[in-house]
């Protein structure tokens, strides 16, 4: 195909309209891009290569559809200052809260999910919504909920307050299937350069500081994965599943635990599951960044406060009672 045709394949299998990778190029309006897409205005090295990037592919599958075997690591708008100008926007860069609350794994003795279960008569899910409904630089919340409970999570969520509820989306079988369904909901309103932070729903001690640090992370590098240091630990791995064929020994002070919340632009996580699609890769991880860790993506790291933790059991339900 041609250099065009190609451009117009990959912008529509992204979901990008002309006027948004016209916005995204810093174009004045999408005719640009019409001329690109029909072959009928030049295209410099300088301006294709820009093109690979926001496309998140390769010069060489654009121009002379080569194979993407080797994807360029990283996210499909690095800095949208760089690519489009403040001045050119449209609208600014958006922060969406993405709540995950579409599990069951986690249930009391009464049988009801953990993220659902009432502390001070309210469920804890709400806790962690009201987190993010006050923080000033998050513009909206979708939460992904429990088929089922929905009306449940509605309810609480207007009688609280909770003005910034974009949509309760259904949730998936795992926890990337779930993020998933909430980017194909975000689809015709968010823009690639949008910062969608995944928070846990079991997760409601997460603090004001964290969620603006893995904000500006993700603005600078195009994620944000949160992580607090493992306690003082003496870790080995088994060289095989037989103890007597020896140990590994780990230096404990590079090992991390990964939590919530995680922080992606909106385009490169739409880019991944197209990806994912591509090569059949499976949907079936709970955390995202070990999704986007065997997709092969490069990942940024910063450190959140210990106090985010999760709330899936008996005695964290009073731990989190007493914090209160």
């Amino acid at each position: 195909m041609s250099l065009g045709k190609n451009i117009r394949k990959k912008r529509i299998a992204l979901g990008i309209s002309q006027q948004k990778l016209a916005d995204a190029m810093g174009y004045r309006n999408r005719s640009s891009i019409t001329r690109i897409e029909k072959d009928a205005s030049p295209v410099t090295g300088e301006q294709l290569q820009q093109l690979a990037q926001i496309l998140h592919t390769t010069v060489g599958y654009l121009a002379n559809d080569e194979p993407e075997n080797d994807l360029p690591k990283g996210i499909i708008v690095p800095d949208p200052s760089v690519l489009n100008p403040p001045e050119r926007r449209k609208r600014k860069q958006r922060c969406v809260a993405v709540i995950l609350a579409g599990g069951m794994k986690h249930m009391n003795v009464a049988g009801i999910p953990f993220q659902f279960v009432t502390v001070r008569e309210k469920p804890v899910i709400l806790y962690t919504m009201e987190a993010f409904q006050r923080h000033p630089q998050i513009d909206g919340i979708v939460a992904v909920c429990l088929n089922g409970w929905e009306d449940y999570l509605s309810a609480y969520a207007e009688k609280e307050g909770i003005t910034k509820l974009l949509g309760i989306v259904h949730g998936g079988s795992s926890g990337v299937t779930s993020l998933r369904n909430a980017v194909e909901w975000l689809t015709a309103s968010a823009d690639v350069w949008d910062v969608l932070i995944v928070q846990d729903g079991t997760s409601p001690f997460v603090d004001p500081e964290t969620v603006s640090n893995a904000i500006r992370c993700c603005r600078q590098y195009g994620s944000a994965v949160t992580f607090e240091r493992m306690d003082p630990v003496t870790p080995f791995l088994l060289n095989g599943s037989d103890p007597e064929k020896g140990l590994s020994h780990l230096p404990a002070e590079r090992l991390i635990n990964v939590k919530s919340p995680e922080c992606y632009n909106f385009g490169f996580l739409r880019q991944a599951f197209y990806d994912a699609d591509r090569i059949g890769l499976p949907c079936d991880e709970t955390i995202c960044a070990v999704f986007l860790y065997h997709l092969g993506r490069e990942l940024r790291f910063c450190e959140g406060h210990p106090r985010n933790y999760r709330v899936v059991s008996a005695e964290d339900l009073k731990v989190m009672e007493a914090l209160l």
